[in-house]
């Protein structure tokens, strides 16, 4: 075999194991999916592979049922209801395995009713996206909103969104903070538990309170500012004047720190920020901007009739590793 052909083969497998894809991790599911994913390919063993190779370039961890995290039931269980997605290829397979498997580490698998395989990309995203309410309790029966916004998951605990949207909270003792799946009737409360207002960042933490529990799909990805260019496809998404779940695409017209534009915000100057086309209005502030793979590259933040304006997503990372 012609040795420059041999190296193709064996350096993407060198790759994967070298990033973790150990026999035990691929376990025969995550095979199935991928054989079930490759059976039109004219080289399944080299689709195979590719396939692994980007499923891990893109940030992705297959997951693991049989590390003593759940019992041998709930495996059984987690199996039985995520046959059904092995058609729909390896990530599909395994992010069915990450839903099913938190479930059953908060104590809710045999409750949850977990929604339908989305049928668009914009539904897809929306898995990702958190609508906000934050109200004021009069009394054990009565509440008044005081405002709102959006925000984006980020983790199976974890929302993202901006703090002008949260700052109403801290100014009211009796404030509580209302969280629901964009057109979903999951919810819960969440608590402020970072902050980084000189970036409009900010961090909250689901209270697990509530027994129509949020589903937390979080983003598979935070793409770096500095691999944005001018004129790459993004997509809001959010509630802007009470629109939940509305979707707008455009693109990236402008990169650059708040010192270097005029947004009329009050952030610190080395805030990144990203000038966009996609249209946002009040009620999008904290909702994600997705790249054209649905990566999250930013926040929106602020909008008029002229210029849309998001933080890098940057930020977020640098909060949560405080």
């Amino acid at each position: 075999m012609n040795i420059c052909l041999r190296l193709t083969l064996i350096l993407p497998l060198f790759l994967l194991n070298s990033c973790g894809d150990s026999g035990s991790q691929l376990s025969k599911g995550h095979r199935d999916a991928i054989k079930i994913q490759c059976e039109d390919s004219s080289d399944p063993k080299a689709c195979g592979l590719e396939i692994r190779q980007n499923f891990l370039e893109n940030g992705n961890e297959f997951i693991i049922l049989d590390d003593g995290e759940i019992n041998n039931d709930q495996i059984r269980a987690i199996k039985m209801e995520c046959i059904r997605s092995k058609k729909f290829g390896l990530e599909s397979y395994n992010n069915c395995l990450s839903e099913y498997k938190t479930a059953a580490l908060d104590g809710k698998l045999f409750e949850k009713k977990f929604a339908a395989k989305p049928k668009s990309n914009v539904e897809k995203l929306e898995t990702h996206t958190v609508r906000l309410i934050i109200f004021e309790q009069k009394s054990e029966d009565e509440f008044d909103p005081l405002g709102g916004g959006s925000g984006v998951i980020i983790n199976n605990n974890l929302i993202a969104t901006n703090c002008h949207v949260t700052d109403v909270s801290k100014k009211n003792e009796n404030a509580v903070i209302f969280v629901k799946n964009v057109n979903k009737e999951n919810y819960d409360l969440a608590e402020l538990i970072k902050e980084a207002p000189e970036h409009d960042v900010c961090i909250l933490k689901k209270s697990n309170m509530s027994e129509f529990a949020l589903n937390m799909n979080a983003v598979k990805k935070f793409v770096k500012f500095k691999d944005l260019s001018r004129g790459d496809f993004v997509r809001s998404l959010g509630t802007p004047v009470g629109m939940e779940g509305h979707s707008a695409q455009g693109e990236i017209q402008y990169l650059g720190t708040a010192k270097e534009t005029a947004t009329g915000l009050n952030y610190a100057k080395d805030t990144k920020v990203i000038n966009h086309s996609a249209d946002i209005a009040p009620g999008s502030s904290g909702g994600p901007l997705f790249d054209k793979n649905g990566y999250l590259i930013g926040l929106n933040t602020f909008g008029d009739e002229k210029f849309n304006f998001a933080v890098s997503a940057d930020h977020i990372k640098e909060l949560l590793n405080k």
